[in-house]
């Protein structure tokens, strides 16, 4: 590493994660000089001032990517681990794992996706600390913009939560055109601590369906066999295109392959 280049321009110290080895010098080599690890596995680089000691807690750099595809995409990405410019790991495939995944379906610390697990997760339907979903999400903190959430706070048209906010909405905190809870709060409101008017009740009568028979408390099961059931058909649908997996053929390559030959037979 040249010492004199602008600091932007340097890359962090690298070391494996492994053993902690001070790989400076040796990153061209195909293993550790110390634990002889696969480097591809290992090598990562920490911050400038950064100790080796804290080297063994960071995971191994893993990236993979399979040969078969399914509308251009690899049907499996792995991506973990800092990567030689100090990036965390970004798997992009139909099926994504990684320190951020982005797929059909993807699970990471980041996870983006039509099924999303993660830390955070953004999609279709979402499962996460904080699930930001179209059709259905479950989390800590979840938002459903078009369907049903789930979670200690859960914002969606059809919401159950500690505190839920939506159009049909049950929670300790529910705000809503309907809703119910301990502290609910809307245009149709029934407050737990005292029974409906005769017109809230027949309101929510009409939607038992969806949110439980009105029996005097919170039901929240029903909510939650819709939104699981909203989540296993967006998960079936988005399974069916892996029929379509290309295993690994390269077009390009065989076109390029078969040009030659055709010449050959021309000239015979």
């Amino acid at each position: 590493m040249n010492s004199s280049a602008p600091l932007g321009t340097q890359l962090p110290k690298p070391y494996c994660s492994a053993c902690g080895h001070d790989l400076t010098g040796a990153t061209s080599a195909s293993a550790c000089p110390e634990c002889g690890r696969p480097l591809v596995e290992v090598l990562v680089r920490v911050p400038f001032g950064s100790s080796s000691r804290y080297v063994g807690r960071m995971r191994p750099t893993r990236r993979y990517e399979s040969k078969a595809r399914v509308f251009g995409m690899p049907l499996v990405a792995i991506a973990t681990g800092i990567d030689e410019r100090g990036r965390p790991g970004h798997a992009r495939g139909y099926f994504a794992f990684g320190d951020i995944a982005t797929g059909v379906f993807a699970l990471g610390g980041v996870a983006r996706g039509l099924v999303a697990f993660g830390g955070v997760s953004i999609g279709g339907v979402t499962f996460g600390g904080l699930s930001l979903g179209t059709f259905a999400a479950f989390g800590g903190g979840a938002v459903a913009w078009l369907g049903s959430a789930i979670g200690g706070f859960a914002i969606g048209l059809f919401a159950n939560g500690g505190a839920a906010i939506g159009g049909i909405a049950q929670g300790g905190l529910a705000i809503g055109w309907l809703a119910r809870g301990a502290q609910a709060k809307g245009t149709h409101v029934w407050n737990l601590r005292a029974p409906p008017d005769a017109a809230t009740q027949a309101l929510f009568d009409q939607f038992k369906w969806l949110i439980g028979p009105s029996g005097g408390g919170l039901n929240l099961y029903p909510g939650v066999a819709w939104t699981l059931a909203i989540a296993i058909v967006v998960a079936v649908l988005a399974l069916l295109p892996v029929v379509f997996i290309d295993r690994g053929r390269n077009r390009i390559e065989e076109e390029l392959r078969r040009a030659p030959e055709e010449k050959g037979k021309d000239r015979r």
